[in-house]
């Protein structure tokens, strides 16, 4: 995982979206929908990867919204 991909998981009965390298959550939901809404948000606007857990932390989704380099 690169630094600055976005994780989106469940914790402490909050659904929380982090940035690989950030100290903490950068925003946090009681709803699932919620939380990934503003995690793909945030990675689109970022140009990273965006990572969703399921209830037991394994990876459910990924989707990539890094610049396509071209192949000359």
């Amino acid at each position: 995982m690169a630094e600055g991909d976005i994780h989106t998981y469940f914790e402490d009965g909050q659904w929380k979206n982090h940035i690989e390298g950030g100290v903490r959550a950068s925003n946090t939901s009681p709803h699932r929908v919620d939380a990934v809404v503003a995690g793909r948000q945030a990675a689109k606007k970022r140009r990273v990867k965006h990572i969703v857990h399921n209830l037991d932390g394994e990876i459910e989704s990924e989707r990539t919204f890094r610049p396509r380099t071209s192949a000359r």
